[in-house]
């Protein structure tokens, strides 16, 4: 019997009679082979899950280990090169990207990306990601938008329609009769609404009278010489001008002339129709020169005067459609027009009061109701959005134009970069027409789909915006930011300039075009990435790898970053 069969249980078990039992050698190194398989097996187990577990660093030692010289020299480098316009593209030497084909740029390792103009950051997610943080996109496109502004009003007299009677005779004057005893009282132009006595009053009359009478008597005389010696000037002209002065009408003038006597007490007559709404005078009261005695106003047509906060103001213009509730006259609407915006704010109240006139025939509109005001504007005729249209004609018309200079179109079509950005604009012509585009990789989108890009050379709608829904901007307090889909997985945050919120819309001055996709779900997380990113400073570079190291197959599926190979690992 060998000597490996004499050390195994079975040659343990041969090496004896049978029937006799084991000794207790042979006892003790049955029990240790069994132990020495059964151990063997389980460090047979350990170092296989090892392996499994740790295959892409030992795969990445291997790599190490294998990799020609050259590789190792790009790897040495501090310089790598990358496309502005494809973030996922970078490598070791200089050339062209193999996406867009401009020539790619160059920059250390780990420094800040650079971006084009008007992005404010760049984020790459793959399709797994996209869905799970549930970003959605919309593409921006006019819309006609309408701004309501709601606020609160006050029905008011038309201070045009008011008038205001007050004594003008000399010295003081004393209230003989009242015509009117309360406010409120209805009267007609003319109507007499008090008398008044006064002595300076009452010798002017006397002496219209002695020189109507003078006049009479000199018409009487037959030689030239009695008419000549009784002429004392016009001297009923000149009475007639006084009392003019003092409030007396030419038909009360002609009156007092028609009947020849002097009355000493003078009617005070009411110059419009409408309603006494202040009566300051009673019957025996003395009243100076310029003492207001009762005020008038005519209520069919009155003010309806809204407060507007100064952050409102560009909404209003004057000339627009506004309209008014009363609670009142609940269900009716009283419409009219802007006619006015006072030219300073309440301090108090940092509100601006818009003026409306409203024609009020039966009155019902009484002075100091409150009122619902509601104002509607289309955005489309707010000034920016005026001055934005007049140019987006403008750039119609250049869409009839047979070419374009650099110039004229401004920015490309594709990326809406500035032509001149990204390097020299580059010639192309799409359907019989001379473009400009910012480097090679956008001909072909731009050939692709001609009618998409061709369409931002087109005027904008009449009565249409741009706008981006509220979900997608970033408001940050000192500018507002968007994210929208550059590339698919490739998000930009683009800063723009937008106007007053309707609703859950944006309208967009600038910094978006037409069809550009906004992300309008996920803005938020996207946002707190490039946060995470831009606060944990620049990541390392990664190593650029020689074109037959790529898309290696790994055994095993793993969810963790893969270390680099030069990094210290513990495992427990």
């Amino acid at each position: 019997m060998s000597t490996d069969e004499a050390r195994s249980p079975v040659g343990l078990a041969s090496d004896r009679a049978p029937g006799e039992p084991l000794t207790r050698r042979q006892k003790i190194r049955l029990v240790v082979k069994v132990i020495e398989l059964r151990l063997r097996f389980i460090a047979l187990m350990a170092a296989t899950g090892a392996v499994f577990a740790y295959w892409d660093t030992l795969w990445n030692y291997y790599e190490k280990w294998t990799r020609p010289p050259g590789a190792v020299h790009v790897a040495a480098s501090e310089f790598e090169f990358f496309c502005p316009m494809h973030p996922t593209v970078v490598q070791g030497e200089p050339g062209s990207c193999p996406i867009c084909g401009m020539p790619l740029s160059k920059r250390k390792k780990g420094e800040k990306e650079s971006l084009p103009e008007g992005v404010t950051s760049r984020l790459t997610l793959s399709s797994e990601r996209i869905a799970q943080a549930g970003i959605e996109t919309v593409a921006v496109d006019y819309r006609p938008l309408t701004e309501t502004v709601t606020t609160v009003g006050s029905v008011a007299f038309d201070e045009r329609r008011l008038a205001r009677i007050s004594s003008k005779t000399r010295g003081m004057a004393r209230v003989e009769q009242l015509f009117v005893n309360f406010t409120g009282t209805r009267v007609e132009a003319g109507e007499p609404l008090a008398e008044l006595y006064s002595p300076e009053l009452y010798q002017t009359i006397r002496e219209l009278l002695i020189a109507q009478q003078s006049a009479q008597e000199r018409s009487r005389l037959q030689t030239p010489a009695a008419r000549q010696l009784l002429n004392g000037g016009d001297l009923v002209g000149l009475a007639r001008e006084k009392l003019a002065r003092w409030g007396i009408t030419s038909e009360q003038v002609d009156e007092i002339l028609a009947k020849g006597k002097a009355e000493y007490r003078v009617p005070i007559l009411s110059p419009i129709s409408g309603v006494v709404v202040r009566k300051n005078v009673v019957e025996g009261q003395y009243v100076a020169e310029g003492e207001s005695m009762f005020e008038v106003a005519d209520l069919s047509r009155v003010w309806i005067l809204a407060k507007v906060y100064e952050d409102r103001l560009g909404l209003v213009q004057v000339g627009q459609a506004v309209e008014a509730t009363v609670r009142a006259y609940p269900g009716e609407v009283f419409k009219g027009t802007v006619a006015f915006k006072a030219p300073a704010l309440d301090p108090t109240t940092r509100t601006l009061d818009v003026r409306y006139d409203l024609d009020n025939p039966d009155g019902r509109l009484r002075p100091g109701m409150y009122a619902t005001v509601t104002l509607k504007t289309p955005v489309a005729d707010m000034p920016a959005f005026r001055a934005r249209l007049a140019a987006g004609r403008s750039q119609g018309d250049l869409g009839r134009l047979a070419s374009l200079t650099v110039e004229q179109q401004e920015r490309c079509l594709v990326t809406n970069a500035k032509l001149g950005s990204m390097g020299d604009p580059l010639p192309v012509k799409v359907a019989g027409k001379g473009l400009w585009i910012c480097c090679a990789g956008c001909e072909a989108k731009l050939e692709g789909d001609p009618t998409k890009y061709l369409s931002k050379l087109a005027p904008a709608p009449k009565d249409g915006v741009l706008t981006v829904p509220e979900s997608a901007v970033i408001d940050t307090g000192t500018r507002q930011v968007v994210f929208i889909e550059a590339e698919p997985g490739v998000y930009e945050g683009r800063e723009v300039v937008l106007g007053p919120s309707s609703g859950d819309l944006y309208p967009v001055l600038e910094g978006l075009a037409p069809g550009d996709k906004v992300a309008a779900a996920g803005s938020f997380l996207l946002d707190a990435e490039t946060r995470l990113k831009a606060s944990s400073g620049p990541e390392p570079a990664a190593e650029p790898t020689a074109p037959h190291e790529a898309d290696r197959p790994s055994p095993v599926a793993s969810s963790r970053a893969v270390p680099h190979p030069d990094a210290d690992h513990r495992h427990e």
